[in-house]
């Protein structure tokens, strides 16, 4: 028999036919927004279909996403199958149920009664339920927003909620926690995020103060591992300007708080350039225990900076992490005196806890964040987002689209 758990997957019921993509795009959206996803294409192992589907539907769901497109009335397996068993479990109050419908009238409005045409119903109205438009991408957010918020309204504990994120690692095996943010991982060739997971990613940033703020906590617990850009830029959602307690936890369990007394020695060098003293500044935090990194000083020689600056710990050794309060309010400190009002280009080698702090505390400060593509021939710097925190909206104020262009082709195949 199906049991309902709060932070199980939610199930995507939709029909093959014309409905493929739009699923895989709904998937990763509600990825991106911290709700995990059963999803056939990516969980149903080999075998008998129905059979497969019926386990699937009594391994634990929290809830679940009807699909409704133009061929929807066609499918036996979600009429016949899935969704009276969704419809049933939706009995249980800690089951949330919605509609994401793109099926629209000779007026170009939303088809409410599309649902219940297509997919009748003995045991229910499908008109009752939560319909979104999910034509496109704002709709599929909106939907992934409200599915976060009634995910993290039960999940809260001791006045604090839990968000694990992972942007280097597949979706599979996602970790049980009220908020599992999953981005779409690089391409093959590649290690950084692809523009698409950037995509999927501002629209959640932006809802984040929301989502938490409908938990009725005033603790974020943030474990788990990004790219550092990303990293920045979740932090940069919650500026420390919301009073929100954030707590990171590094991948051996050490919290990252402290008192704003004990400091690490840093050391600033500035590189000779000969760019345009109007444009942008360059800066480097190289501060981990590995010998320094000279591509950074190689690659701004080569770009239209103003003045680039590395800050690097003065002894390669560990950052401990009571060290990082302090350690964060320098960092925030020198950028700023260093930019003055020019934007800043930020190259980070940190640890993960350390980018998400710095990107609180960036208030006021336009970021334009980097990542190291160690795949490219030969290996280079390739600009992410830029990213303003407190901003309204969200943080990130753009993303670039054109590293990668065959991107498209690759997921459309």
């Amino acid at each position: 028999m199906s049991q309902v758990h709060d932070l199980d997957p939610i199930f995507l019921s939709y029909r093959h036919s014309d409905g493929d993509e739009l699923a895989d795009r709904a998937a990763w959206v509600l990825r991106a927004y911290g709700v995990p996803v059963w999803h056939d294409q990516t969980h149903l192992p080999p075998g008998r279909f129905q059979r497969r589907l019926q386990e699937a539907l009594a391994s634990g769901l929290s809830g679940a996403v009807l699909l409704v497109t133009d061929d929807m009335a066609h499918s036996s397996y979600v009429r016949e199958l899935e969704l009276p068993e969704l419809l049933r479990l939706e009995g249980d109050p800690a089951f949330t149920f919605a509609i994401g419908n793109t099926v629209t009238g000779p007026d170009g409005r939303l088809d409410y009664g599309a649902p219940d045409r297509l997919l009748p119903q003995e045991i229910a109205t499908l008109s009752d339920f939560d319909q979104f438009p999910v034509c496109d991408h704002d709709g599929l957010a909106r939907l992934a927003g409200e599915m976060a918020i009634r995910r993290v309204r039960r999940a809260a504990v001791d006045d604090r909620l839990h968000l694990d994120i992972q942007t280097r690692t597949p979706a599979l095996g996602t970790r049980k926690v009220p908020l599992a943010p999953r981005s779409r991982p690089p391409l093959p060739g590649t290690s950084v995020p692809p523009a698409e997971a950037w995509k999927d990613f501002a629209p959640f940033l932006g809802d984040l103060p929301r989502i938490v703020q409908s938990a009725g906590v005033q603790h974020l617990h943030i474990t788990g591992g990004a790219h550092l850009s990303m990293a920045f830029a979740l932090g940069a959602a919650l500026p420390t300007t919301t009073g929100l307690r954030v707590t990171v936890t590094d991948q051996d369990g050490n919290e990252w708080t402290g008192a704003e007394t004990r400091t690490v020695p840093l050391v600033q060098s500035a590189i000779p350039l000969d760019g345009p003293p109007e444009g942008p500044v360059a800066v480097y935090l190289d501060l981990v225990p590995a010998p320094p990194n000279k591509d950074f000083r190689r690659y701004v020689k080569s770009q239209p900076y103003a003045h680039a600056v590395e800050i690097a710990v003065a002894q390669r050794e560990l950052i401990p992490a009571d060290a990082a309060p302090a350690l964060v309010t320098e960092l925030r400190r020198r950028m700023g005196e260093i930019a003055g009002n020019r934007p800043v280009h930020l190259f980070m080698r940190v640890p993960f806890p350390l980018a998400v702090m710095l990107g609180r505390a960036c208030n006021t400060l336009r970021v334009t964040v980097y990542e190291w593509e160690r795949e490219a021939e030969p290996p280079t710097y390739l600009e992410m987002a830029t990213v303003s925190a407190g901003r309204s909206g969200g943080p990130v104020v753009s993303f670039t689209t054109d590293r990668f262009p065959a991107y498209a082709e690759v997921h459309s195949a």
